[in-house]
């Protein structure tokens, strides 16, 4: 079973963040964690200088900026002490990638939720580049949050663990197993049949042994993991085929109306690399919903 006893949230006060603050609300009051704000300065020559060029008061710009903070996190401390949730926040300044995981290890983080996208134009459009190196780089599984229209607490009802059968790594597939039974939640074991050609070019027969051998290792591995967890949960399982892994898995959980993906950030590729895996990064750019992302581990 996983312990989430202290939640770093990393704010930027887009919206996106702010409904992040929900789903540490909601895991929070599962696990009974601690949640640490968190918002970080990020120091850029350009903030220096004014529109004629003039030098900036850095110690009055910063003592501003952080001030607008302080009163920020004082009203979300209201907000989750009426709720009964442990609170306490920090300001600080740096590089927002490295302070998000330097802070997440001096709190002892078990999970670091941030937004999936930030302030910006570009942002807007892609993941922000924040999340993106934070997932890169972060020991601590990070939960980058989709946001949607709802103003209530989110339901997690389904969760989707894309799966390669071909690899050593099961720790996506075990925690999902563990928040499965945590949420009361459904766990969708994929596995994505990579073919170079559309299904339909396949002869039948061909592509009925290729499921059929898949879809055995599949049951076998969520047999092995059933064994070790025990107390058995909700759990399917599917073998589907697609030209490309991450189109797969993004149609699966737009039809199954998946609630969250949790997910592996490397692959064989990318395991020994400080970058996300192909498929990773294209399904964290392009889920319908939030995403819970881990290093691979046995």
């Amino acid at each position: 079973m996983i312990k989430v006893n202290k939640i770093l949230w990393a704010t930027d006060d887009s919206k996106e963040a702010r409904y992040a603050l929900n789903y540490s609300k909601l895991f929070a009051r599962i696990f009974n964690s601690e949640i640490v704000g968190l918002h970080v300065i990020k120091v850029s020559d350009k903030k220096f200088w004014g529109l004629l060029g003039e030098r900036i008061d850095l110690t009055t710009w910063s003592k501003d900026t952080s001030d607008k903070w302080f009163n920020i996190f004082s009203e979300v401390e209201e907000e989750l002490k009426k709720e009964k949730l442990k609170f306490n926040y920090r300001v600080v300044t740096g590089s927002p990638h490295e302070k998000i995981i330097e802070i997440a290890n001096e709190e002892k983080a078990d999970l670091i939720v941030m937004g999936k996208r930030g302030l910006g134009l570009k942002d807007r459009i892609l993941v922000g580049s924040n999340t993106v190196k934070v997932l890169q780089r972060s020991e601590i599984p990070v939960l980058a949050v989709k946001r949607k229209g709802e103003k209530s607490l989110p339901r997690i009802k389904k969760i989707l663990v894309p799966f390669d059968v071909s690899e050593k790594f099961d720790s996506a597939l075990r925690y999902a197993y563990s928040l499965g039974k945590t949420f009361d939640a459904t766990v969708l074991v994929l596995y994505v049949l990579e073919l170079i050609s559309y299904p339909y070019e396949f002869p039948l027969h061909i592509l009925n042994e290729m499921r059929n051998v898949y879809d055995k290792e599949l049951k076998d591995k969520i047999a092995e993991t059933t064994s070790q967890e025990g107390n058995k949960i909700k759990i399917k399982h599917k073998v589907m085929e697609s030209i490309n892994s991450y189109l797969g898995i993004i149609g699966f959980a737009e039809n199954e109306k998946v609630d969250l993906i949790v997910m592996n950030t490397h692959g064989r590729k990318g395991i020994k690399r400080l970058a996300l895996g192909s498929v990773a990064e294209k399904v964290i750019q392009e889920a319908p919903c939030s995403i819970l992302a881990l290093k691979p581990t046995k």
